[in-house]
């Protein structure tokens, strides 16, 4: 059932930036009262600082969970080490019935977890993830929600604004997709880095980015993902051996080949399975095809690599 403003009854379980700028677009389009709760609150350091971020939003700010009785949904955004922790706190707080959305970045399985404490609480759980830039677009900004009452809850969040999507799966499916899609995001940041240093330091800034951002431009994104990946089995050891050289450019100019080398490696590997043999230099007819024959050629696997735990050394770069 779709809820009106007069229905919803908000409350925040962590009151950051991105829950201020939540909240401030909620209430300039008709959603209150608001209540936030942020341990932080009952410290003197950062209560001022969010004394005024709740002041700017209209939310009445407390550090005592009890304040969520009144809340009929409750919006989690805790940094991900505490998510656990602060649903454990603030779950026993909450009404029978209540709808818990977490939209705390942090892994499908912290999701599930989360969702048995809330369901232990009697409220019910949706594992929200954000997908875009909150300081670029506030409330407004894309979100997927996974689990039982989505499409209801994004119909009812979507007449104030907000711009969420319901997906298909079990809880810890919108957390995992995020998470994915991270590699593609930050991955694709961290590439442009160092390519456009080195292009910098080699003099060839602006050639680099013509050429370069004219292919992406060719075609859209996703048949650029389909050819580069289908092209992929046939040609990764010839494109290994081009990286190769790449590499002499990024250390001649005095840039670390983080990527450069990640890059030769991640060619190499499929090199190594032999599959451009196997499929007798015919490429995959489409992704799906492609993306099967490297699974079954033998794609590393997490434990073929020399991978630190979380809290183990880490490079200085």
């Amino acid at each position: 059932m779709v809820m009106g403003a007069t229905a919803i009854r908000l409350g925040f379980v962590g009151f950051g930036e991105a829950a201020g700028l939540f909240a401030a677009g909620l209430a300039a389009a008709g959603i209150g009262p608001l209540v936030a709760v942020d341990p932080a609150a009952a410290d003197s350091t950062a209560r001022q600082r969010l004394l005024e971020r709740a002041g700017a939003a209209t939310v009445d700010l407390a550090a005592d969970a009890s304040r969520l009785a009144a809340a009929t949904v409750v919006f989690c955004l805790v940094p991900a080490p505490v998510d656990r922790a602060a649903t454990r706190s603030a779950a026993p707080h909450i009404a029978p019935g209540a709808l818990w959305v977490d939209f705390s970045s942090t892994s499908p399985e912290d999701k599930r977890a989360c969702a048995a404490i809330v369901a232990a609480a009697g409220g019910r759980y949706l594992d929200a993830a954000i997908l875009g830039s909150v300081p670029t677009s506030g409330h407004r900004v894309p979100v997927i929600v996974c689990g039982e009452g989505a499409a209801d809850f994004a119909a009812a969040f979507n007449r104030f604004g907000m711009a969420i999507a319901p997906v298909e799966g079990p809880i810890g499916t919108a957390a995992g997709v995020k998470l994915v899609r991270s590699i593609l995001a930050k991955g694709l940041e961290a590439l442009w880095v160092e390519a456009l240093l080195v292009a910098r330091g080699a003099g060839v800034l602006d050639a680099v980015l013509d050429d370069f951002c004219g292919f992406l431009d060719a075609r859209p994104a996703r048949a650029t993902a389909e050819l580069l990946v289908e092209s992929h089995p046939i040609h990764a050891a010839r494109r290994a051996d081009e990286v190769r050289l790449s590499r002499d450019i990024v250390l001649a100019v005095g840039i670390a080949p983080t990527l450069t080398d990640a890059i030769v490696a991640r060619l190499e590997a499929t090199a190594a399975t032999g599959v451009a043999d196997k499929l007798a230099g015919r490429p995959p007819a489409d992704l799906a095809t492609a993306l099967a024959v490297l699974a079954e050629a033998g794609a590393p696997r997490s434990d073929d690599l020399a991978i630190p735990p979380p809290d183990g050394p880490r490079s200085s770069r």
